[in-house]
């Protein structure tokens, strides 16, 4: 038998009243097959929803098999809201994007739950979003270069370019190529490097917001082909 925590991201039926589950854990995805989880006389039945943090045993090699469990904390205060939860479906898809690749997926994890939980809490929540998506870059290996110009190191007159992966300098820079503001810049460099065990002090007004996450979109599609189908519901409920 085997102690799990992790937080559910996914769900399938499995015959009549079962349910597999989809963990996200300190050590990558696990799936866990779940008997009667769907019967509403079953205990499993709260502690199989999507987006619920649990604490469970199991048995069995391959698709194991939970034999009991608890809530950890169920994240209502997400769910309860249209626009967060898809904000945070947004995420999970990306975490289920990478979550059976070889990277430190125990720093994930614990960093994805603190974001998690600033999220429940806060009323302007989007910049934790922002900054889940731009210190994930960093974890997966694809992080923007802030600092200098990528070709030559040149530290002044410098543009973000998405294609070569941070800022270029006018020798350098693509022809064409859409430029973000430096404001905008400015506060993307501050979600990056913030550190989260701080007081967040940063007001991202709607102008701003926008290229913000025009600039996540096509940073991440551009180095890892990748758009979630909750980014798509995001645009319609946003407008942008």
């Amino acid at each position: 038998m085997d102690k799990l925590e992790g937080l559910i991201i996914k769900q399938i039926s499995f015959k009549e009243s079962s349910k597999i589950i989809y963990m996200y854990t300190p050590s990558g995805q696990v799936s866990v097959l779940v008997h009667g989880a769907k019967k509403y006389s079953s205990p499993f039945l709260r502690l199989t929803e999507n987006l619920t943090l649990i604490r469970c045993f199991v048995t069995g090699s391959g698709l194991k098999t939970m034999t009991e469990g608890e809530i950890i904390r169920d994240y209502a205060d997400i769910k309860a809201d249209l626009e967060k939860m898809t904000y945070v479906s947004h995420l999970t898809e990306l975490i289920m994007a990478f979550s059976e690749s070889e990277y430190d997926h125990k720093k994930i994890y614990e960093f994805f739950i603190k974001i998690l939980n600033h999220i429940a809490t806060s009323k302007t929540y989007v910049r934790y979003v922002y900054m889940f998506e731009l210190k994930y870059l960093f974890m997966l290996g694809v992080a923007p270069n802030f600092k200098q110009c990528v070709d030559c190191s040149r530290t002044d007159d410098l543009h973000f370019s998405i294609k070569n992966g941070g800022y270029a300098c006018p020798d350098h820079v693509i022809t064409g190529e859409k430029t973000f503001l430096e404001t905008t810049m400015s506060v993307v460099k501050q979600l990056y490097y913030h550190d989260l065990k701080l007081p967040l002090d940063l007001k991202i007004d709607q102008q701003t917001g926008m290229e913000i996450r025009q600039f996540l979109d096509e940073y991440y599609s551009y180095h890892l082909s990748f758009q979630s189908k909750s980014r798509k519901i995001l645009a319609g409920l946003l407008g942008y």
